[in-house]
């Protein structure tokens, strides 16, 4: 009797939740032939609420883009440690603090070094706690870890809060390129991801901006406010669809996609594609999955692209353009040439919004290789001339910023920003957060080699010599991306 009454009560919920899902069906279906009738018909009203839904998109990404600023902090703080101790070496309580130039160059190897596990560790938590959450913890760590370079008074508590900054770093590389790859339109995925990757550009402005008129830790005080505006975001940032169709939370992807792909979009269309571009998740384990052929092959063109990021020296001039500018004998200050870098990336990046999504990646990747080919060969010219006629280093000093803000201008085009955005796009979501773990983990081993390399390259190659290596590894670029980088333009990604 007991059987009898279930399997009629479940015939029932079954009855009435095909007959729900049918309705559904039916509404999506009016209102996609709505659409398509408005369309053809040209009417404002759908253009404008395109519009209104794609500026979503970018606020979305904008807000997204506060865990890249935090990034971009990370990056820029060990030079205004160095400049504030040489002036000052007192902590916020008085107490005397003294760094070695040993202890000044760990402020940024253990920032890089904490990459790694920062990396791996948000990975997992994607996987199980959703893109959101992940953000939420990245905020966390970011906050503790600025409030331990202000708070703490002795140099081993400034370099362990270093590193826990260097793991929130690291994490929300993973985990908001990831984000955002699985939030924006199919069409607006590299335009929008201009977004995410300048705000690491921005974070380091507002660093130094700052930095150089106030004590370390003030300006760790003043970091703090990037990653709680993170905190403070994900209030209102939406989950990833993909994530939650993969954990069977349908009805809550079906809220997003409403959200971010507007009311007119075929629901069910679009849940069919992510299932069954997802569908090998259930039929094989994520260590498997990693090691598919296609998976293999396309692990290894993106790490390749971070080792030609790494050696074209983007790196490098970000990092000690200062020390460039004063070994090139530039006439124009080190401290203001390398704020001017910063902005030119900025302002590149806003031509980069435009280019993504209508030439494409791989041809802004080769626009970029080739600008950056001009520009450091010309550099490595300069050196060469100079070394052998000093007087001209003081008729020709503006060459050296003209020569680098192009380098650094041609790299935010595409050298900078398209590995990121193809380490989020090549692979499918069930194994994407541990794919684009392993890419961020050799990238930031590539970056540390780079720099770490930086002196005896100099030494070895001299100067000219080290700008004719980067123009090198600029001209190899090219057939590399010519001949092995998959568009992915207007694709969709699983």
């Amino acid at each position: 009797m007991n059987s009898q009454s279930t399997s009629t009560t479940s015939l029932a919920w079954s009855i009435t939740s095909l007959d729900t899902v049918e309705t559904a069906v039916h509404t999506q279906e009016r209102k996609t032939e709505q659409y398509e009738d408005s369309k053809e018909q040209g009417q404002t009203e759908t253009k404008s609420e395109r519009r209104i839904r794609l500026l979503e998109q970018a606020l979305i990404c904008f807000l997204a883009s506060s865990g890249m600023w935090t990034m971009g902090s990370v990056i820029a703080y060990p030079s205004v440690v160095s400049q504030d101790l040489s002036s000052y070496n007192t902590t916020i309580y008085g107490s005397p603090i003294v760094l070695t130039s040993l202890q000044l160059d760990a402020l940024s190897g253990l920032a890089a070094l904490g990459c790694l596990p920062g990396s791996w560790l948000i990975g997992a938590v994607m996987v199980v706690l959703g893109r959101r959450f992940s953000m939420m913890v990245i905020a966390v760590m970011a906050m503790l870890s600025w409030l331990g370079v202000a708070l703490l008074p002795s140099v081993p508590g400034l370099l362990v809060a270093r590193f826990v900054s260097g793991a929130a770093a690291g994490g929300a590389s993973v985990c908001i390129n990831t984000y955002r790859a699985e939030v924006t339109d199919v069409h607006w995925r590299g335009t929008l991801s201009v977004i995410i990757n300048l705000g690491v550009q921005f974070g380091q402005l507002v660093t130094m901006a700052v930095g150089y008129n106030a004590r370390y830790f003030t300006v760790a005080f003043v970091n703090i406010v990037i990653p709680m505006v993170l905190l403070l975001s994900v209030l209102w940032l939406p989950e990833s669809p993909s994530f939650l169709i993969l954990k069977g939370r349908e009805s809550e992807a079906r809220e997003v996609l409403l959200r971010l792909r507007g009311k007119y979009i075929n629901l069910d269309q679009e849940l069919n594609t992510f299932r069954e571009m997802n569908d090998a998740h259930k039929k094989q384990s994520v260590w498997k999955g990693l090691r598919q052929i296609e998976v293999l092959q396309s692990l290894a063109i993106v790490t390749t692209l971070f080792i030609f990021q790494s050696f074209t020296g983007y790196m490098v001039v970000n990092s000690n353009a200062s020390r460039m500018f004063a070994e090139a004998a530039s006439s124009i200050s080190k401290n203001l040439c390398s704020i001017i870098i910063i902005i030119i990336q900025i302002v590149a990046g806003g031509l980069a919004f435009f280019l993504l999504d209508t030439i494409g990646r791989k041809k802004s990747l080769m626009l970029s290789f080739s600008i950056m080919l001009v520009a450091l060969g010309s550099m490595a010219l300069y050196v060469w001339i100079t070394t052998c006629k000093e007087v001209l280093t003081r008729v020709y000093g503006w060459v050296p910023l003209v020569c680098l803000m192009t380098s650094q201008a041609g790299v935010t085009l595409g050298v900078q920003p398209v590995p990121f955005l193809l380490m989020s796009e090549y692979f499918p979501t069930w194994i994407r957060p541990q794919a684009t773990s392993i890419c961020y983990s050799l990238a930031t081993l590539f970056g540390v080699a780079s720099l770490q390399l930086y002196t005896l390259m100099l030494e070895g190659f001299t100067q000219s010599g080290l700008y004719l290596f980067y123009t090198s590894v600029c001209f190899l670029g090219i057939p590399f991306t010519f001949f092995f980088i998959r568009e992915t333009k207007g694709l969709k990604i699983g």
